[in-house]
């Protein structure tokens, strides 16, 4: 009989280059499994216990302690070693009394370490919003998770300091002159800094925000933007160096 489901592993040479991982250690590694992120944006639980955090040494401890129900993403324990985890997301191990988000770097997704009143909020960037059946608004955010709110405000590009696992939103964000503004990918990536302007786009141009980084004043296309606070980021988003 023909196998009905995807792939669960790829080779660790044509992983995304994204991937912060040694690339000729094994010849194979966890696949991400469908989800909220895709498989460029995202790592495999199993590849962040195991390859960015150093926390288990093999697949069969990966498994052992993902069957224990000792990890949580985002504050909901999770069993699947591929499932994937994305920018922000929330890894915590209660256990050991560690949490980590990944954040973004010119090396791709890393993680840092939190402090434990972070662990149960998170940054969420809207990507949709729309009427629904009742004359309810719907917003979808980066991480494939949906809600349904009438009374918060927001637009696409701008960003909710959620409460996980409630999903209810704490504070927000907008995209605008004045805020705080974190590159997402990119050389730049990782960097910090105050947004000066935002471009609407047209139909041959995407929408461009200016920002003043540390490395100078630059423009990028909305999409590599990430508001993250007003007068500061709200919370830990920059990797240590």
């Amino acid at each position: 009989m023909g196998k009905k489901s995807g792939r669960t592993k790829m080779k660790r040479i044509s992983a995304p280059k994204s991937w912060d991982i040694a690339r000729k250690e094994a010849r194979f590694i966890t696949k991400p499994s469908p989800g909220g992120h895709s498989v460029e944006k995202s790592y495999s639980l199993a590849v962040v216990l195991r390859d960015l955090l150093g926390m288990v040494a093999t697949q069969k401890e990966v498994m052992q302690v993902l069957t224990a129900r000792q990890v949580l993403v985002d504050g909901v324990p999770r069993h699947d070693p591929g499932f994937p985890v994305g920018l922000f997301d929330v890894v915590s191990i209660p256990k050991e009394g560690k949490a980590f988000r990944l954040v973004p770097s010119p090396d791709g997704l890393v993680p840092v370490d939190i402090v434990s009143t972070e662990a149960g909020v998170k940054l969420c960037r809207v990507r949709s919003k729309v009427k629904v059946s009742g004359g309810h608004i719907q917003y979808g955010f980066h991480d494939g998770r949906s809600m349904l709110d009438d009374k918060l405000e927001a637009s696409c590009g701008d960003s909710v300091v959620m409460r996980v696992p409630a999903q209810s939103v704490v504070d927000s964000v907008k995209l605008e002159k004045g805020s705080t503004g974190l590159v997402v990918s990119g050389d730049r990536a990782g960097q910090v800094g105050r947004i000066i302007s935002v471009k609407k786009g047209t139909s041959t141009r995407e929408k461009m925000v200016a920002l003043s980084l540390p490395s100078g004043e630059t423009e990028l296309p909305e999409r590599l933007i990430f508001a993250v606070g007003t007068d500061k980021p709200a919370m830990e988003v920059q990797a240590k160096s």
